[in-house]
């Protein structure tokens, strides 16, 4: 079993138990057994981080199955590989240098001995990240629902940005926040951080740390960082130009909206 193969194995076995636990009745608001393909599609959609679907996820599957949905959202987010470790980790087994070994193949890391901090690291980042994006939401789904459903929401949509998941629980997906600048600046913001990757984080991290504290210590950014930043950049200014310029005078979309909403 190479790294390649267990990765991959891992992935379908995700998906599979996506699949089961999406077709039983309680994962449905109609309390029947769901469709072997609807609940497929479904759970790979979600495990894939693509947000394609096939039903409306906030009317079709039941509290439970939305919990399903978000939870494969979150282990395919962070990876097969970073999840099952975490997972070890947690139920207090010791990682072999067999263990070690894949991670570093999986995670493209050069050391052995910092895996566990890294991981750590990792998953502090992505929960520090996914609360402060629903406690961000709070305010606005608040304003519309009861407390307890705009927390829901709230948490559903941060961890669905976050992991570039693209799974929202209103039919219309935000359409009707649309016109709302705050949460569509929470949601944007969640999207661009998780799509840079922990890596990329991370060094800024320490650079504004460095610049906090005054140190004289003159900060290197990897190729890496600087590739992601730059070309997320460019590709961001220049998508909102196109689409501003393209739609602007749409009816359908941004035709008679003032400047500002357009463009935000």
């Amino acid at each position: 079993m190479t790294v390649s193969r267990t990765i991959c194995i891992g992935f379908l076995a995700l998906i599979m138990a996506g699949t089961l636990l999406l077709m039983l009745p309680v994962s449905l608001v109609s309390g029947s057994w769901n469709s072997p393909l609807t609940a497929l599609f479904t759970a790979t959609s979600a495990v894939c981080v693509t947000g394609l679907i096939v039903v409306d996820t906030g009317t079709y599957f039941s509290s439970f199955g939305q919990v399903v949905i978000l939870a494969l959202i979150q282990l395919g987010g962070l990876g097969y590989m970073a999840a099952t470790t975490l997972l070890l980790l947690l139920i207090g087994r010791r990682l072999g240098l067999k263990d070690r070994l894949a991670i570093q193949q999986a995670m493209e890391t050069a050391e052995l001995a910092n895996v566990k901090a890294l991981l750590i690291s990792i998953l502090s980042m992505v929960l520090i990240f996914e609360l402060t994006g629903t406690f961000c939401l709070m305010p606005t789904f608040v304003e519309d629902f009861s407390p307890g459903r705009s927390l829901w929401l709230s948490v559903f949509h941060s961890i669905s940005a976050f992991n570039n998941a693209g799974f929202s629980l209103f039919p219309d997906s935000l359409v009707g926040y649309a016109e709302n600048t705050w949460p569509m600046a929470v949601i944007s913001a969640l999207i661009i951080i998780g799509g840079i990757g922990y890596q990329v984080i991370m060094e800024a991290f320490l650079w504004t740390r460095s610049r906090m504290m005054r140190r004289k210590e003159r900060t290197v950014f990897s190729l890496h960082f600087k590739i992601v930043t730059s070309t997320t950049f460019a590709l961001l200014l220049l998508g909102t130009v196109a689409f501003l310029f393209i739609e602007f005078d749409n009816p359908d979309t941004l035709g008679g909206k003032s400047l500002g909403i357009k463009a935000c």
